[in-house]
């Protein structure tokens, strides 16, 4: 992603059904069980879907990971499972890191298996994860207000600041953090060297997911309300879908610009697929 214009923006476009920018084109079978986060992984071709399977925070080992096409076909249902509460993930050379409430785990991507448990001792409520190209880890504790690192094998909190507020959503880019807070609906960006920080946006309400939306800007998801904003360089928001009256909500999305498809787990029994035109 090239550098983002960072504008503070207080304006929240009022509520619309559907914009002419965006169509569902698929609905996946109903066999997810409360799917939180998908992550795309590229040469492979396939989704990754979080499934928590349970209470939210229960430790009861009933969470697993789904592998899903691009067509909205389930391929495995239950590719690794014996996790807790699986949250947002993040890839880096053929691992895939889940969030998993007080540990990450790292899977083998071509062998289904993990192979590492980082457990996170003081933390309450691991929620998203980014990894950058150098292959640090960063994940936000969304109760404990704080974000944390892996680097070189190693755990370290990362960022505990004031503006942290229920942080969710991470995205990496080659400079930057950027992280949405649930509690004060806004969205910072952190100079990963500095560590020096600035708001971007604010004014929508659980804030959740945030990806790359391929032209200098982002998607970003109300999740309990079920809506999905494009927010773009110069910080203005557009509202792209609101389907809070169908009760769906819109968890920890995912984007693939090449094909020009939204990926949406609704934390019920289904993931959808939108094509954005914009």
């Amino acid at each position: 992603m090239k550098k983002i214009i960072l504008i503070l923006f207080t304006t929240l476009i009022p509520a619309i059904t559907f914009s002419q920018d965006i169509t569902k084109i698929w609905e996946s079978d109903s066999l997810f069980l409360k799917p939180e986060s998908a992550l795309y992984d590229s040469p492979k071709k396939i989704l990754y879907i979080s499934n928590i399977n349970g209470e939210y925070l229960a430790k009861d080992g009933n969470g697993f990971i789904s592998r899903l096409k691009t067509n909205g076909e389930i391929e495995v249902l239950k590719w690794v499972d014996g996790l807790d509460n699986p949250q947002g993930m993040g890839l880096y050379k053929k691992k895939l890191y889940v969030a998993d409430l007080n540990r990450v785990v790292q899977i083998n991507t071509k062998t289904a298996k993990i192979e590492k448990v980082y457990h996170v001792d003081n933390a309450i409520f691991l929620n998203d994860i980014t990894t950058d190209t150098n292959g640090d880890i960063y994940f936000s504790d969304c109760f404990g207000n704080k974000i944390y690192k892996i680097s070189d094998g190693k755990i370290n909190v990362w960022c505990e600041s004031g503006f942290l507020s229920k942080p969710n959503g991470l995205l990496c880019t080659k400079e930057n953090l950027l992280v949405l807070n649930m509690q004060s609906k806004t969205a910072y960006v952190i100079n990963k060297l500095t560590k020096n920080s600035h708001q971007i946006f604010s004014g929508i309400d659980n804030l959740d997911g945030i990806v790359s939306n391929g032209k200098n800007g982002y998607i970003v998801s109300g999740a309990w309300q079920g809506q999905l904003f494009n927010v773009d360089a110069d910080g203005n928001k557009k509202l792209l879908i609101d389907l809070g009256k169908e009760k769906i909500i819109t968890a920890d999305i995912e984007y693939i610009a090449n094909d020009n498809l939204l990926i949406v787990p609704t934390l019920d029994k289904t993931v959808l697929g939108f094509r954005l035109t914009y």
